[in-house]
């Protein structure tokens, strides 16, 4: 299952690539990208850059602070990028990181944005194993979700891949507020958590504040920890 998903992954981005480049090349090379979901053939390509001091993702901890690095290509309606995040050091010269990488196509189902996705996390040394997901969201306006309806983790180490699935909503409460429910389940961890984050800008930089809680069956305040627990951390970045 797991080649399965990852020749997926690696036939999808493949094909991603080459509709972009055709994409682009019809519209005769460059121009000013929109934003996913957007109809048209313009291209673009952005860099961010930004800070965490936390890192917390889908309610479970990772690191206590983390830098992080990414890229990001639209053409059309398509979009492919690249996230870089360390996730602790072994040592000094020899850091941990998260490398993500993903692609997919923005359209409308119905008269609503939607898109359908592929997603892989790789680590570097022994930090996890890897994890490789397809992914399908649509945005109704009051509400959002983003939902997992394929995931596969690399168990590593002799043991069986798993399966595991993962559900979010997103309500916005205010321009700069927005809260969010979600929840994980794979393997023997299922677990749900809340999130309330603010966004602003500050200095040419996203500024987001966000608090949370997961429940007894979340990752806490250290890795691996099940424990009910509250978190909070802010995040910067600098998009170019």
């Amino acid at each position: 299952m797991g080649k399965t998903i990852k020749n997926t992954f690696a036939g999808i981005l493949l094909l991603t690539m080459s509709l972009s480049t055709a994409t682009t090349a019809s519209a005769g090379g460059a121009g000013t990208g929109e934003g996913k979901g957007d109809q048209g053939s313009s291209s673009a390509i952005s860099y961010n850059v930004g800070f965490m001091t936390a890192y917390w993702y889908r309610g479970a901890f990772q690191n206590d602070s983390a830098i992080n690095f990414g890229a990001d290509y639209e053409a059309g309606n398509f979009y492919l990028g690249t996230w870089w995040v360390d996730v602790g050091a072994s040592s000094l010269h020899d850091p941990s990181l998260e490398i993500d990488l993903y692609t997919g196509y923005n359209f409308n189902l119905f008269g609503v944005p939607s898109y359908l996705g592929v997603m892989g996390y790789y680590y570097t040394d022994d930090f996890d194993q890897d994890y490789e997901e397809v992914s399908f969201g649509m945005d109704f306006g009051l509400f959002s979700f983003d939902s997992v309806i394929f995931g596969d983790y690399k168990a590593g180490n002799g043991n069986a891949s798993s399966d595991y699935g993962h559900f979010k909503v997103n309500v916005p409460i205010s321009d700069s507020i927005g809260y969010s429910w979600q929840t994980f389940t794979g393997g023997s961890i299922h677990y749900a958590a809340h999130e309330l984050t603010y966004s602003t800008a500050f200095a040419g930089a996203d500024v987001d504040l966000t608090i949370g809680r997961n429940n007894d069956g979340g990752a806490g305040a250290t890795q691996n920890s099940d424990q009910e627990t509250g978190y909070a951390f802010l995040s910067m970045s600098y998009s170019f």
